[in-house]
């Protein structure tokens, strides 16, 4: 990995001073160097101009940019009006050209402490473990950019993630059973046994608990090092009963499967694509996710209301078939719709505002509830809004449920993936 490059740019408009460092995070083998930045006279349009090369010839290139407030500590600033040599379909040469509107995405604001980080990937990617797709390295903007949701889904703020691989699919029945039987025989025992629809759909009604265990019995399984443990030395695996597991009991660096964090969830379900609403744009129809359409919100544009046409009917619970619908930029399937998706982290209502929320986080330390994502068939199309985060939700006959669901709730409308990382 090479040394990444410091370029100091004072910038001036009128009485306000901003100091920025540039920060060039350079992805084997792109090399993004000779950053120049400037402020347009009378604006709040910054230029920012670079190089950037690709010894082995693997472009077009996607390029980021995140912004920080507090030095580096995290990178929580908002950054959507970008036009120029950014994104995905970057070619390689010199004075590529960004133009960022800070005057619409951080009206107002000032910092002494501002840095900007700009990111090379020529999407070189490691083979993804069979059934897995790989998600790299890079921030996104996460939260509500529409400010449609609820207060707990903002500020929209950036989040630098480290790559990780996270499986195509929902947990089906058939690898939950073979998982589930071999740690019976090998000292595991769960809440719940697991339910289904049919062959090849997902399986639910399991509790975060029974998920978290599953996680570390299909690591032991496969012969890798478990991730979840019952102590900070991380020498005990997970294994039975209902245990307070906390961030420290968590060996991130192993080389077997956990629960996505709430972060990972998010950009893996943008698929890279940078402040939309779902995994594929703007609007939802039946042929986008298995949910519940309703003409309450503009953008629920399909033909066909009420539960999915084809999924909707029989006995519950209405799930679909893994793969029913389109993938997303990554190759993953059922990002929304069909089940949330059990997340690792507390709910953590004012999370998002913590300097913590900006590299690789994991969530608060401690909360009441756990993070579930994605909407399921039995919700309404403002539900799998990406950004969503579950939040005061009556179901038909449920009650009324808040923040996100308790570890030891077990639902039909609630599934799981698993992800790996990559520094084993």
């Amino acid at each position: 990995m090479k040394t990444p490059r410091l370029v100091r740019q004072t910038l001036l408009s009128g009485s306000v001073l901003l100091l920025f460092t540039f920060t060039s995070v350079l992805a084997v083998p792109p090399v993004v160097s000779n950053i120049r930045a400037s402020q347009r006279a009378g604006t709040h349009l910054i230029d920012i101009y670079y190089n950037v090369s690709d010894a082995d010839g693997n472009s077009p290139l996607t390029v980021y940019v995140a912004v920080s407030d507090n030095a580096g500590a995290s990178y929580n600033v908002p950054v959507f009006t970008l036009i120029g040599a950014v994104g995905p379909g970057v070619t390689p040469g010199t004075d590529r050209h960004i133009v960022w509107n800070a005057g619409t995405d951080w009206p107002g604001r000032f910092s002494s402490q501002c840095r900007v980080r700009i990111t090379a990937d020529d999407g070189t990617a490691p083979p993804a473990p069979a059934g897995m797709a790989y998600i790299p390295a890079g921030p996104f903007q996460m939260g509500d950019s529409f400010m449609e949701g609820n207060i707990n889904e903002l500020p929209v703020h950036t989040v630098y993630l480290s790559a990780f691989f996270m499986d195509k699919n929902l947990v089906s029945r058939e690898l939950w059973l073979d998982v589930y039987a071999w740690a019976l025989g090998h000292g595991y025992n769960f809440n719940n046994s697991g339910s289904f629809r049919d062959a090849n759909h997902p399986v639910q009604t399991i509790n975060w608990y029974d998920a978290v265990k599953w996680c570390n019995a299909r690591s032991e399984k496969e012969g890798l090092t478990a991730c979840y443990y019952t102590d900070a030395s991380q020498t005990t695996v997970y294994r039975s009963w209902n245990f307070a597991i906390i961030n420290a009991y968590v060996k991130v660096s192993a080389s077997g499967y956990r629960l996505p964090t709430e972060a990972e969830w998010e950009k893996a379900a943008r698929g890279g694509l940078n402040g939309k609403r779902f995994p594929w744009g703007d609007t939802i129809t039946h042929s986008n996710a298995n949910y519940y359409s309703s003409a309450s919100y503009a953008y629920d544009v399909s033909p066909t209301r009420g539960n999915h046409p084809t999924y909707g009917t029989g006995s519950q619970p209405y799930t679909s078939p893994i793969g029913s619908f389109a993938a997303n930029g990554y190759g993953l399937f059922d990002m929304v719709g069909n089940l949330w998706e059990w997340c690792w982290d507390w709910h953590g209502s004012t999370f998002y505002g913590d300097p913590s929320a900006g590299n690789d986080p994991h969530g608060p330390s401690s909360d009441v509830r756990r993070v579930v994502r994605g909407g399921s068939w039995n919700s309404e199309s403002w539900y799998l809004r990406i950004s969503n985060r579950k939040y005061a939700h009556s179901l038909p006959g449920w009650g009324y449920m808040n923040n996100g669901f308790e570890p030891g709730d077990s639902v039909s409308t609630i599934g799981f993936r698993c992800v790996r990382g990559l520094s084993f």
